[in-house]
């Protein structure tokens, strides 16, 4: 196999993707090396096939990915550390990746591959369309919004075949963001079993409440603890009787109280201070202006050391709420 130059490199690589991203790349590098690229890109087009080294063009390109991923990074910018996302626990434990991802790509229902491929580039939908069979892409297909319908049938209808080392790379990415997609269902069902189990155990009285809660904690510590979290939230506030309301702000201190009014709307407020003496309230005035501005974090971290108060008179049987 001859040794390709890296312009040749770089045409093999520009040559799987849609013309408009070739175009972006071609105009970014100058009109001199976009020039050079063309010709090269011209060249390869007259060719029939794939070449038998892109496969190893790929690999060497994702060998300098890799390498540039390691490097020492520059410092972040304010524009990206307010984009910055942690990784959620769904993303952490993904199960490991299929050694054939085609294989697993088509092993997708329609349904759940038609949600994958949202938001995913009319040529890259193409290209799996174009692999599945006719039945399965047909119902895919019926699944787009008619624009990116008419644009994937354009793509479709122009495709010449596409090398397989691309078709691997694209069937890795959609089925690992099938999992992840899954994990995030799974975790949304949860959530929202736990949140009707916690609307059901309002309903009841409190002895019966809990009793259950009791069971739960049993069977199934993590779910009980869940559901404790969602049993009672800071807009409650407003259903405590005045009495238990004076019990419980006589456990939060000023500091904390201060907090997690500065998320709370007027309604509660209002209700909080009007159930604290003079000396009380106006010293919590002084200590809100006092502590300014308070990260959205350590508001809600505030709310919830009242919510935990909340459960806890509840549970010694002093929180009287109404309906």
């Amino acid at each position: 196999m001859a040794t390709r130059t890296g312009i040749e490199k770089a045409a093999l690589l520009l040559h799987g993707l849609p013309p408009e991203a070739v175009e972006k790349v071609l105009t970014a590098i100058g009109p001199e090396r976009g020039e050079r690229l063309r010709n090269e890109l011209a060249k390869l087009q007259q060719q029939e096939g794939s070449p038998d080294d892109i496969g190893e063009i790929i690999r060497e390109f994702e060998e300098l990915l890799l390498q540039s991923d390691t490097a020492s990074p520059a410092a972040p910018t304010p524009r990206q550390l307010a984009a910055y996302q942690p990784p959620s626990d769904t993303d952490i434990s993904l199960p490991p990746l299929p050694s054939d991802p085609v294989q697993a790509l088509h092993a997708l229902p329609p349904d759940r591959l038609a949600a994958v491929l949202q938001g995913e580039q009319a040529h890259t939908i193409a290209l799996v369309l174009n692999d599945l069979p006719a039945e399965t892409a047909g119902e895919i297909l019926r699944q787009l919004t008619p624009e990116r319908r008419r644009e994937v049938s354009v793509r479709l209808s122009r495709l010449n075949g596409s090398a397989p080392e691309l078709l691997v790379r694209i069937a890795r990415a959609l089925v690992q963001k099938s999992q992840a997609l899954s994990g995030k269902r799974r975790g949304a069902s949860a959530d929202a079993k736990c949140e009707k189990m916690a609307s059901m155990l309002r309903c009841l009285e409190k002895n019966e409440r809990l009793e259950v809660l009791a069971a739960l904690e049993e069977s199934d510590p993590e779910t009980a603890a869940r559901i404790k979290e969602m049993l009672y939230t800071f807009e409650d506030l407003l259903r405590v009787h005045d009495r238990s309301l004076q019990k419980l702000l006589a456990e939060i201190d000023s500091k904390t109280l201060s907090m997690a009014l500065k998320g709370a709307n007027e309604a509660i407020r209002e209700k909080l201070l009007t159930n604290l003496s003079k000396r009380a309230r106006e010293a919590l005035q002084e200590e809100m202006e006092f502590v300014g501005m308070v990260p959205l974090p350590q508001v809600r971290q505030a709310q919830k050391a009242i919510v935990d108060a909340m459960q806890r008179l509840d549970q010694a049987g002093e929180l009287m709420m109404s309906e």
